[in-house]
């Protein structure tokens, strides 16, 4: 992640702008001038040409308008369930009578014309928490040879699920082949197409303890150890629902590393 000299600075997220009105998208853009974390890649005007850039560019986001000519903004939905990660979605209108439908529709948030400055902070605020739950990992992501720093915000993707935390916020991981499982600290669990070997470069050494080759754990988020059986234990993280297996030489060298 790119960083200045002040501190860590959050992963930019790639955003297209999806609208027949062309002062309509010079506005958004502006209004997105004022969120760094953004970072506009494409516009289009059309449901056709919206596919066509999304396929390019890969998005993690679209702030998509609804009433178009040929086709509205609900049409283009269909088209995003083979992609994979799925780009969250951000609904901008003119028109109220729409939410419900746009809310049916998964959309991460909804937005009504001309966008304010502090309507537009919230949706941010919830793109930049959690993305309401949507989405894959691929664009703003984990950069190879930078290590995170524990209040960098990483980017965790899983189907239509999409969320953005700080690094201190990711409990544990461990390897499923080419996958990771990403425990959180609020207890939510991911899947992702990420191996650990990655998670591990990346990830601060001074807060993650590798306690075999297929687990990484948050030193700060170990609960307690509880002897499961002579060859095992149970690992418990702060938050957690359910408990991890450790051997007993994971069991001993995690103690050792806490």
């Amino acid at each position: 992640m790119n960083r200045s000299s002040e501190g860590p600075t959050p992963p930019r997220l790639r955003a297209i702008l999806v609208d027949d009105e062309p002062l309509a998208r010079i506005h958004l853009a502006s209004r997105l001038k004022e969120h760094p974390e953004i970072e506009i890649v494409g516009e289009a005007e059309d449901v056709s040409s919206a596919v066509s850039l999304i396929s390019s560019e890969k998005p993690d986001v679209i702030f998509l308008d609804i009433q178009m000519p040929k086709k509205n903004g609900f049409a283009l939905l269909p088209k995003l369930e083979a992609i994979d990660p799925q780009p969250a979605v951000i609904f901008v209108t003119a028109f109220d009578e729409y939410a419900i439908k746009a809310f049916e529709a998964n959309a991460l948030d909804y937005l009504t014309k001309p966008v304010s400055a502090g309507r537009l902070a919230k949706t941010m605020l919830r793109l930049n928490k959690q993305l309401v739950s949507q989405t894959g990992i691929s664009p703003p992501t984990i950069e190879t040879g930078k290590r995170l720093k524990t209040e960098d915000l990483v980017l965790l993707r899983e189907k239509s699920l999409t969320m953005m935390v700080k690094t201190r916020e990711i409990a544990a991981i461990d390897s499923q082949g080419d996958y990771t499982r990403i425990h959180l600290c609020e207890g939510k669990i991911l899947m992702m197409k990420q191996t650990l070997a990655i998670w591990e470069s990346q990830l601060p050494a001074d807060l993650f303890a590798k306690v075999s080759r297929s687990l990484l754990v948050n030193r700060k988020s170990v609960a307690r150890m509880e002897r499961k059986n002579l060859l095992s234990w149970d690992l418990y993280l702060a938050g957690a629902k359910e408990s991890i297996t450790l051997s007993n030489l994971e069991s001993k060298r995690l103690r050792e590393m806490l």
